[in-house]
């Protein structure tokens, strides 16, 4: 039985820039936001290789890589990259947005591995 989408607001399109990153805490979990082609993803937000702040690292279309070691990951899936053997996948989440506020949500129970290439 899949479990039922429980999203929830964490932020507003409005703050969050094509190309941006920002960081999010619902629930207390750490979650990096990004828009890339004006869609939004989002991630987990540590690094799995010595935890470092990926909301700080750079994107480049959809890689996001890690300012402290350049772990490389996909925000759209979460995926690490071949070329970085010392880190591990992190979790996606689903985002949603909400057509007339703009309001971004994030159903922080699902993984998003729909988007896998």
């Amino acid at each position: 039985m899949a479990k039922e989408q429980q999203y929830q607001k964490v932020a507003n399109k409005k703050d969050l820039k094509e190309g941006g990153l920002l960081k999010i805490e619902p629930n207390g979990k750490s979650i990096v936001l990004a828009m890339v082609n004006g869609n939004v993803y989002a991630m987990d937000s540590i690094c799995s290789h010595e935890g470092g702040p990926l909301e700080e690292g750079t994107l480049e279309g959809y890689n996001l890589t890690c300012p402290w070691h350049y772990a490389v990951f996909d925000i759209r899936n979460a995926t690490v990259s071949d070329a970085t053997v010392w880190a591990t996948e992190l979790t996606s989440y689903l985002v949603k947005i909400e057509e007339t506020t703009d309001d971004i949500l994030i159903d922080l129970q699902g993984e998003n591995k729909l988007q896998q290439q």
